[in-house]
Formats: structure tokens, sequence, C-alpha cells
């Protein structure tokens, strides 16, 4: 494809971004978040962690409660609270048309929709738990800068090891049993190593790379965690979350033996969701080398900058996919055993 005719599918896409943003997203897609429950499960039979979390989960697998938290998001704050997207999404199935599960679902989003007051332009508490907003340039993930909060996913990933381990949930979390709690830590791992949920870029009118942590940074260089770069078919943020969708089947099945090789995280186990940013910090910056992006334009819901992806990035992000696919199940798992050792 041309230059020209990439920056022509990348202006159709950008016209279309505002349906497709009002659609449910899933970081790492429901295959993703799956695969990543299935290595945890294998890596963890015949420990106690096995046992605690069949006793948690009951019937309910890793493989269907990883998805959880992003099927709450059909919960309709705007409706009274109903599930209004029964049928839409496959992997949610499993918690639909059942009134205990559903109410389960409700009863989760109303405790976590806006203790954190959320301002006009942010997404209920419930959402922002799934990602932070880190600018690329800190290299790590520093507390109070730009896009990190005190509800962020690390912190939330933290609060979900802390009750799990019978501690206090401090605001603005609403963790009221052991099952919500589960469901959010698997499914924040997962997410925690998408790298699009943790590193982020600001760019200015120019399409340029700016420090927002700078005095007098551009107010409306924020990317909202690469979902205002719009790219063909979508944007950015998209793109790698479904790029585990990708995988062909020997690819999942050889993710098992992957995540064995990959080296226990060193340190407290409080420090691991920091230790976890970092590393998908380092992702970020890899996902993000030879991106090009165009001009600020406006649009319905804020800035978007059309972005051009470089030669082989197809290639370069399903094998970094695969990498954090394992790296996620093999953190998930070793967790799960340090909670319950």
């Amino acid at each position: 494809m041309t230059p020209s005719l990439k920056r022509l599918s990348a202006a159709l896409a950008f016209c279309v971004l505002p349906l497709l943003s009002s659609t449910q997203a899933h970081a790492f897609a429901a295959v993703g978040h799956s695969a990543v429950g299935d290595i945890a499960a294998e890596l963890i039979k015949g420990s106690r962690a096995e046992k605690e979390v069949q006793r948690i989960l009951g019937a309910t697998s890793l493989h269907d409660i990883a998805v959880w938290d992003d099927c709450v998001k059909g919960i309709d704050a705007l409706n009274e609270f109903k599930y209004t997207v029964t049928g839409r999404y496959p992997e949610c199935a499993v918690f639909e048309n059942k009134p205990d599960e559903e109410e389960r679902m409700r009863d989760y989003v109303k405790r976590n929709q806006d203790a954190c007051s959320p301002k006009a332009n942010e997404e209920s508490c419930h959402k922002q738990y799934h990602y932070t907003n880190q600018a690329v340039q800190r290299g790590h993930y520093t507390p109070g800068s730009q896009g990190t909060s005190d509800h962020d996913i690390v912190a939330s990933l933290g609060v979900a090891i802390t009750r799990l381990q019978g501690g206090k949930v401090p605001a603005p979390y609403s963790l009221t049993n052991e099952r919500e709690a589960l469901a959010l830590l698997v499914h924040l791992v997962g997410d925690i190593h998408q790298p699009m949920h943790v590193a982020s870029v600001y760019l200015d009118a120019e399409g340029k790379l700016i420090d927002p942590d700078q005095p007098g940074a551009d107010p409306l260089s924020h990317t909202v965690g690469s979902n205002a770069i719009s790219i063909t078919g979508g944007n950015l943020h998209g793109y790698w979350d479904n790029a585990p969708n990708r995988l062909v089947p020997a690819d999942l099945a050889a993710l098992p033996a992957a995540a064995r090789a990959v080296p226990a995280t060193a340190g407290s186990i409080e420090q691991w969701p920091v230790t976890w940013a970092n590393d998908s910090i380092a992702q970020g910056a890899k996902a993000f080398e030879g991106v090009h992006y165009g001009p600020r334009l406006p649009g319905l819901r804020g800035p978007r900058w059309i972005g051009t992806l470089p030669e082989g990035y197809d290639a370069r992000s399903l094998e970094q996919t695969r990498e954090q696919l394992a790296k996620a199940g093999a953190r998930l798992a070793q967790l799960l055993k340090a909670i319950w050792p």
C-alpha cells in the first residue's frame, strides 16, 4: 500500500472511530485473558492455590473468570444498572441470563461506579481500575505523575492482593468478597501485560512526542492510552487489545511451556504490580518504535492523531504478544501461589 493510500485508509478509520470507541473494549481480548487463566490453571495444579481458587470460584474456571471484569462493563448505570449486552460477547455467556450472576455484576458496578469521583471526561471508577497512562519517557511507574492515580491498574492489583490476603480494602474500592477480588486480580494480571494499558505517548498539535510532566505541557496531548491514535480499522490501543485474536491454535498451545521458562518475579509480593508495570512500560516503548503520528485533529470524543505503523509491525507485535501472554500466565500462577503458599 502506498503512503497516500495508507493516509486515506487511516483517515477513513478516523471518521468511524467514535462508533468504534463506543463498543465494549476487552484488553488483550477474551482470547488473551482466557489464555492467561488457562496457563495459570496449568501451573498451579496440585498446589494449595488450586484448591483455594476452586473454593472461591466453585464450578467457574480461571478461563471464564478472567473476563468477568470486562463483562461487568455491560451493566448500564444510565439504564437502572441493567445488563444490556446479552448475546453480544460470547465470552460473557457463562454469566448471562442467570439472575444470580447478573446481580453480582450489577452489585459490583453500583459499589465501584463513582466512589473515586470521576471527572466529567473520565470513565467510571471500575473501568479506571484496568489501566494507567504512564508517559513512556518516565521509563518506570512513577506514582503521582501524569496519567497515574490512586485507583489505576497498579493500585487496583495491589488492592486485589490485599483483599485475598485478608487485608482491609481502601477507598474508593469496594470488594465485598473473595470472588470479586480474585476476578479482579486474574483480569488485571492480563491487563498489566498489555503494553497500552500501562505505557502511553503524549503528542503535541504536530504529532510530536512531548513530556506531560514538564511545566506548561499541552493539556490536549493525552492520547488516552493510544485510544486517540487512529490507524486503519480502529485505533492503536484496540490493535493491541485484539492482538491475541491473531494467534493460531498452535501459538496458544505453546504458551504453557513458554510460561514455565519465565523467571520468577523477585522481591516482595506487594512490589510485584510495580515491577510488572515497569516491564510493560519497556514493552510499550518497544511497541511505539517506528510509529509515525500525524497532526492533531478534532473529534467528537476529543483530539485524535492518525498513526502509521512501520513495515513488519504485525509480525513484531504478534511475537511480543506471545511473550506477554506467557509472562502474564506465569506471573498469575506465581501470584496465586504466593497468596496461598
